[in-house]
């Protein structure tokens, strides 16, 4: 069981993941030859939500095409596509689950390259796999500290392979330092937004359902603490476009969207847009969003403000934040579990 004394472990979990994982990610990206063939990154078991995050960062920061699989998709529609030497990584925080030892078997089946993403070098993924990604909340024994750490460990592994390889326009540089020094930013956010946390939580706890949107690299976010908020899924996380496209006609008068979203984020138009129809069909809109967020701020019934990060520091953030709300009894009793 999850309680919020393991939640408040994460920052220095976070930080053992970047400081020890730098140069191990480092030496592990200089010996894979990337970007002959598209990335698959197949997520398994909880880590799944997480897989389109690693897909936006390697082709936003390394110009890479990346392909976002679960492990049944992978083995029915993908496999055929592999050519040798193909990149699959592969994210589980236990690896010791069937699926994901599949995913590596059929990707050795058709002389492609399988990495894990995973806490232990002595899990049964790790040693089926050619190089590992190390994240550092083994012994956590529970699935928020690992989401976080997965999330900021595939941005790592992203902005290395991007600065190595040379392969990107993007500001590397300060997003690596923004990486670096998300630990403090969630010190900071726990001691100061602690009340209003709690007090959105109470909020979304009253009510039956509510929607979860977001875009870019808070999509990913969104999709998984929809299962954390509501296993049996009754809450439903949705990217931006597809909330605006059809998902929006579905709520009714009174009911509530939370959007979670930052002023940097490079999809932000689609946001606004959604808040605008939110209010225009008569629903309560709540958001999670930082200080230079004005118009969505502006358009909310309440909002928490957190630091203006870029999407890499501001979608790992959200994450930790919202799995904090989740403890707190966001809505449904299977929350804290």
């Amino acid at each position: 069981m999850e309680t919020r004394a393991k939640i408040f472990e994460i920052p220095r979990l976070l930080r053992d993941t970047l400081e020890k994982g730098a140069r191990e990610y480092e030496t592990l990206i200089r010996g894979v030859r990337w970007g002959e063939s598209p990335i698959y990154i197949c997520g398994c078991g909880a880590s799944l939500p997480l897989s389109p995050a690693g897909a936006y960062l390697f082709e936003w920061l390394t110009g890479w095409p990346a392909l976002a699989r679960s492990a049944g998709a992978f083995e029915a529609y993908s496999v055929m596509a592999l050519r040798a030497r193909s990149v699959v990584l592969v994210i589980s925080a236990l690896g010791e689950d069937a699926e994901s030892l599949e995913t590596v078997r059929i990707a050795r089946s058709r002389g492609a390259v399988p990495l894990a993403l995973t806490r232990s070098a002595d899990s049964p993924l790790a040693k089926a796999c050619e190089g590992v990604f190390l994240t550092r909340d083994e012994g956590a024994e529970d699935c928020a500290a690992a989401a976080v750490c997965q999330l900021a460990a595939l941005s790592s592994i992203a902005l290395t392979a991007a600065r190595l390889l040379k392969r990107s326009n993007v500001g590397l540089d300060l997003l690596e330092e923004e990486l670096r020094r998300l630990p403090e930013h969630m010190e900071w956010s726990f001691t100061q937004l602690r009340d209003a946390l709690r007090s959105m939580a109470g909020e979304l706890r009253a009510l039956e359902r509510f929607w979860l949107v977001g875009g870019g690299l808070y999509y990913p976010v969104v999709a998984r603490m929809a299962w954390r908020f509501s296993p049996a899924g009754e809450i439903q996380g949705i990217e931006s476009s597809d909330f605006l496209a059809g998902h929006i006609s579905n709520l009714r008068r009174g009911e509530a969207a939370l959007f979670v979203s930052g002023s940097r984020l490079r999809a932000k138009r689609l946001l606004q847009l959604n808040a605008a129809q939110v209010q225009g069909q008569g629903g309560r809109l709540f958001s999670m969003t930082d200080t230079n967020d004005r118009e969505l701020v502006n358009r909310s019934e309440m909002a928490v403000l957190l630091p203006a990060l870029s999407e890499v520091g501001g979608s790992v953030l959200a994450l930790t934040l919202l799995e904090f709300m989740a403890v707190s009894g966001t809505n449904h009793p299977g929350t804290g579990a």
